[in-house]
């Protein structure tokens, strides 16, 4: 029977070889609480998380022979998930590189829907993201710093105009039109829409999630669209858009 420890590790020494087989042994020396004791692993997937000053979250099997005690590292947990994951007779454990990708990742998606929902414009992607990053990894609560929305960031790259000096429009489907309209083309508003990245963009200023897209249009992805002024029709008239 494990159990679940926090150890503040001190002194961590070689990787050892032993047995007949040769397996890997790392050994270090950690506290608890207010004793200093002697742990092991034989979880290769652990050893990259045992380092000198650092603090893990690990289950521990302990037993007594005797005048000795063996403890036994099994698992370490990162933002609270297991790095080891039993597969079979063995163990596949996420290295941290996988870890740290799999946190960026889920905090970009939120601070995406977030500008999806319009709480939030979609220049401020990033910075958002790195709020909810810092509490993930860090239980740190900030606040994202203010940006500059510029008009460049939401139009198409052949369509690339400077900011303007007055006061920015108020809406993303403004910045869209303005941009269009400086290219002497119809706005994508009602059609001309030149690639899926438009299209997408003009999906999100008008708030509509891609699964209410697909249902609209009776599809599983963008990539099965092959004219996207008519797709864009069908959607205005479903959701009752003016054109």
């Amino acid at each position: 029977m494990s159990e679940r420890k926090n150890l503040t590790i001190i002194q961590v020494k070689e990787i050892q070889k032993v047995g007949d087989k040769q397996l890997p042994k790392l050994s270090f020396t950690a506290k608890d609480g207010d004793k200093e004791l002697s742990y092991f692993t034989f979880r290769p997937t652990l050893f990259d998380l045992i380092k000198e000053g650092q603090t893990i979250s690990a289950d521990v099997e302990t037993e007594v022979k005797g005048e000795y005690t063996n403890r036994k590292v099994v698992q370490i947990y990162v933002d609270g998930q297991p790095v080891a994951v039993k597969r079979g007779e063995g163990y596949r454990g996420k290295s941290p590189e996988e870890l740290e990708q799999s946190a960026k990742l889920m905090v970009l998606a939120y601070a995406k829907d977030l500008a999806v929902a319009d709480k939030i414009k979609v220049v401020e992607i990033i910075n958002q993201a790195d709020v909810f990053y810092n509490w993930v990894k860090k239980n740190e609560l900030t606040k994202a710093p203010e940006t500059k929305l510029k008009t460049e960031t939401l139009v198409p790259a052949q369509a690339k105009i400077s900011a303007p000096s007055e006061e920015a429009p108020e809406t993303n489907q403004e910045l869209v039109d303005k941009a269009w309209e400086k290219m002497g083309k119809e706005s994508p508003s009602g059609k001309a829409i030149p690639n899926i990245t438009d299209f997408k963009r003009l999906l999100m200023s008008h708030k509509i999630a891609t699964h209410e897209a697909y249902r609209i249009l009776s599809i599983k992805g963008f990539d099965e669209l092959k004219d996207l002024d008519e797709a864009w029709s069908q959607i205005k008239k479903a959701k009752g858009i003016e054109p």
